[in-house]
């Protein structure tokens, strides 16, 4: 069954992407484990306009992967232009 891994605090995760630069925040943020030993994590991440994109999102792989262990990673980098409705729950 898929849920949180209780090793990983999702507001640590926040926290430490929202502090890469050019980061403004994170948001539809979802951490699960799809089989024992797999995690995964999938995120939206507002960054400044004029931020090197692709910069940032490899940053960002590396940090999770580093920080928490998670390799399987799905991040959308958004910008004031091009971005996506924040989910409603």
């Amino acid at each position: 069954m898929e849920g949180t891994p209780i090793t990983v605090n999702p507001s640590e995760v926040k926290a430490v992407l929202e502090n890469i630069e050019g980061v403004i925040n994170v948001h539809d943020l979802h951490i699960w484990t799809i089989t024992s030993g797999l995690d995964s994590l999938s995120c939206h991440l507002l960054i400044k306009d004029l931020e090197d994109d692709q910069r940032i999102l490899q940053q960002a792989i590396q940090l999770i992967a580093e920080r928490f262990k998670i390799q399987h990673t799905t991040i959308q980098i958004e910008t004031a232009v091009i971005s996506h409705e924040v989910m409603k729950i």
